[in-house]
């Protein structure tokens, strides 16, 4: 009972995750960066898809993912995310987005659950050369990763309620030391603070040539959510 549990709860985290990152797009204010640099790149492409991994932190169970780029705008895309969700959870994600939205979550619902009863999310980034970037309905960028960086440097990206969220570059490798697929590879890892309930902080993982490759969901009971892109 107490691993159905531990399930069930970083399950909960995941999605409160996923719902915030909608939120985030959508209230973005202002930012401190934006990226420029190549878009012409074949991860943009429209039908171009990659398998994620979803590990829930201390309970050994993934659940794995679909993303998709469904449209591209002069380099800006809107990428789809997917994955299957039992109908005993369903209620689960209702009530976490009612909890998070009020009564707009009825707007948003369609947004988040499909026809066939899959757990989604559409987000619109611009993923170029320089780096992966959030990207709301009135074009601001949201830089969630930066290649050409040191560790140490931060930048902020400031909510329309004034909520800041605040990032630095923690790690780049000067060796190949990450696991991508049946490769190693060098990456930039991106840490942003959480102001969210029972969340401490986002890791954002990335590679110069591979794009962003990992997001890690810190919780405060010490348990880790994995998302490895491939």
């Amino acid at each position: 009972m107490k691993k159905k549990n531990l399930t069930f709860k970083s399950f909960q985290y995941l999605i409160c995750g996923i719902f915030l990152l909608f939120a985030c797009e959508k209230e973005g204010e202002s930012t401190s960066i934006e990226l420029g640099g190549d878009t012409n790149l074949t991860a943009n492409q429209v039908g171009s898809t990659s398998v994620g991994t979803i590990k829930l932190g201390g309970t050994g169970s993934n659940i794995i993912s679909q993303i998709k780029v469904v449209e591209n705008n002069n380099g800006f895309i809107d990428v789809e995310f997917s994955f299957p969700i039992s109908s005993s959870v369903n209620s689960t994600v209702i009530s976490l987005g009612n909890a998070l939205y009020g009564d707009d979550f009825d707007k948003y619902k369609s947004s988040f659950i499909d026809s066939n009863g899959n757990f989604k999310g559409k987000f619109k980034f611009k993923n170029s050369s320089e780096g992966v970037a959030l990207v709301n309905s009135s074009g601001k960028q949201a830089v969630i990763m930066k290649y050409d960086v040191n560790v140490g440097d931060k930048w902020s990206y400031t909510k329309k309620n004034g909520k800041v969220g605040s990032y630095k570059v923690v790690k780049k490798s000067t060796a190949d030391d990450y696991d991508y697929g049946h490769l190693k590879i060098k990456t930039v890892q991106v840490e942003r603070t959480s102001n969210e309930p029972g969340i401490t902080k986002i890791l954002y993982i990335g590679n110069h040539k591979f794009g962003l490759v990992g997001i890690e969901l810190y919780l405060e009971d010490g348990n880790v959510i994995k998302y490895s892109i491939i």
